[in-house]
């Protein structure tokens, strides 16, 4: 049985970098094993058909969500690997620089894991924990730290985190690429 995975959403709004990695985790975590919390009702509105129906969405925070169904969660806090327990929930969903947001699951008596000391997206993250909930180990699995991406000649971008590497290349979303095209040919505002 695969578990639940969570994403805390912290953030009122939703921006195309944030649809695009819910997108990617429901399509990694499959139908319905996703689930948001904390969303506001305007964040919901945003949401595009296929999150509204490709992940469960509450109001409730994962913490609140956790608590109510009283079954076994996993954090990203100590060494996820090897996957020597089974878990009913993951919970995703960190700041850079991370922060301890799930300590108050721990003052519950809830175990935690993580899946290291680099930052990951949290479409990365969501990918590595199947992998390793499918019984890979972390140890297995190739990653690149803040590699840099060809947007077009001559032009680059730094990405600040750990992703998975398959067939040499950083495991992006599809439309990755293409959104950062558009958000590097924005204007800087420096006002």
């Amino acid at each position: 049985m695969s578990a639940f995975k969570f994403i805390e959403h912290i953030k009122e709004g939703l921006t195309d970098w944030v649809k695009l990695e819910y997108s990617n985790m429901i399509k990694q975590a499959g139908h319905k094993n996703l689930i948001l919390t904390s969303l506001t009702p305007s964040t919901l509105a945003q949401y595009p058909p296929n999150i509204q129906d490709g992940a469960v969405c509450t109001s409730l925070s994962a913490v609140e969500y956790v608590t109510s169904q009283r079954k076994g969660i996993a954090s990203e806090l100590t060494q996820m690997d090897p996957p020597d327990s089974v878990f009913d929930f993951l919970l995703f969903g960190g700041n850079d620089p991370p922060r301890d947001r799930t300590k108050e699951l721990r003052m519950l008596g809830f175990e935690g894991r993580h899946l290291g000391p680099i930052q990951m997206t949290t479409d990365t993250a969501v990918m590595v924990a199947k992998r390793i909930v499918d019984g890979k180990r972390l140890q297995d699995i190739e990653f690149v730290d803040k590699p840099e991406l060809q947007l077009r000649k001559g032009e680059s971008v730094e990405m600040p985190f750990r992703y998975i590497v398959e067939n040499g290349q950083p495991l992006v979303p599809a439309g990755f690429l293409d959104l950062l095209r558009k958000t590097n040919d924005q204007p800087l505002d420096l006002n």
